[in-house]
């Protein structure tokens, strides 16, 4: 009986000394994913707020033009000293395109580190090499 105590004491130690690395290697997986989805939050976070800043901007032309669109073209909008509907239109494009050019800016930006993350990422998590009794 006191063998059987024994061999079963010399199993539990080899079964708990072996899960030593693998608990270290999936504490720092489950930071590497508790990392990546913060980044991934603070990216949503940045993203909702351009796109609510560009739609800000498009009803601020929306209601240009709608406001430009009840005046006459020639002869009230110039004597009147109110912008005319070409320049109304030429500030909505204006805005548009600064708008688009933020967008396009941070488009690209989250396009490149994110491929600077995937280039790196295989380095950092590269897996040990495989010792002689292993397969």
């Amino acid at each position: 009986m006191k063998r059987l105590a024994a061999f079963a004491l010399v199993l539990a130690l080899f079964a708990c000394s072996g899960q030593g690395p693998e608990a270290k290697r999936l504490e720092a997986l489950e930071a590497e994913v508790k990392a990546l989805r913060q980044e991934a939050g603070e990216r949503e976070k940045a993203f909702q707020e351009e796109l609510a800043q560009v739609r800000k901007n498009l009803e601020d032309i929306r209601s240009l033009l709608e406001n430009g669109a009840g005046r006459d073209t020639a002869g009230g909008a110039a004597e009147s000293g109110a912008p005319t509907d070409k320049e109304l239109d030429d500030k909505a494009k204006s805005f548009v395109g600064e708008n688009l050019d933020r967008l396009m800016e941070l488009t690209r930006k989250l396009l490149d580190k994110m491929e600077s993350e995937l280039d790196d990422k295989p380095q950092a998590t590269e897996e040990p090499p495989v010792k002689g009794d292993q397969i």
